[in-house]
């Protein structure tokens, strides 16, 4: 039965992303609006913050926009001090905000440029500026291109492509390019 669940709960999220993906591309943020207003042919419309709350439920949605400080995690906004950006083809996104939203924790250690996540039974070690990482025992590369890896942006953030934290962590990601948001939906057991 919870398999049956988490399936559902997946497939509902996922429509309503989708539902995001047919509509986004007509609408545009309106020029010197606040992050919640969009226009589409000439209206204006404002997108609640909570459009994405699945009240009860064990899905975390977490959007963040490329160049933009602000993340919702079901619907509630938040700030940090980094935000997502595109390097190397790729879409990196600060780990912190999004391994606390699942309720895991993060570890540096400086002397040897680490980070350590344990999220439930799941550690991850990334090595800050190589293109691997070490989970649960096996070392893995962090995406095809060798270029790629994790990397610090001031204030002292670890940066990490976003497909690879959902490949590692469970997550469906979904790009939406008219808005230059990334959405990561994780389904808890």
């Amino acid at each position: 039965m919870r398999k049956f669940n988490r399936i559902v709960a997946t497939v509902l999220a996922m429509l309503m992303l989708a539902l995001t993906v047919v509509i986004a591309p007509a609408v545009v943020r309106a020029e010197g609006a606040p992050h919640d207003v969009y226009t589409v042919s000439g209206d204006v419309y404002t997108v609640p913050g909570n459009v994405y709350a699945v009240p009860g439920s064990k899905t975390i949605i977490i959007i963040m926009i490329i160049g933009s400080n602000t993340i919702k995690i079901n619907g509630l906004e938040g700030k940090k001090d980094t935000s997502p950006q595109i390097k190397w083809g790729r879409t990196f996104v600060p780990l912190a905000p999004i391994i606390e939203a699942l309720g895991g924790t993060i570890k540096w250690d400086a002397s040897t440029d680490t980070v350590t996540i344990v999220l439930g039974t799941q550690t991850l070690v990334l090595h800050i500026g190589n293109a691997y990482a070490v989970g649960n025992g096996k070392r893995f590369h962090i995406d095809s291109n060798p270029d790629v890896a994790p990397y610090i942006q001031a204030p002292g953030h670890t940066m990490l492509p976003v497909r690879f934290i959902a490949e590692k962590l469970g997550a469906s990601v979904m790009w939406n390019s008219a808005l230059h948001s990334v959405t990561l939906v994780f389904v808890k057991a």
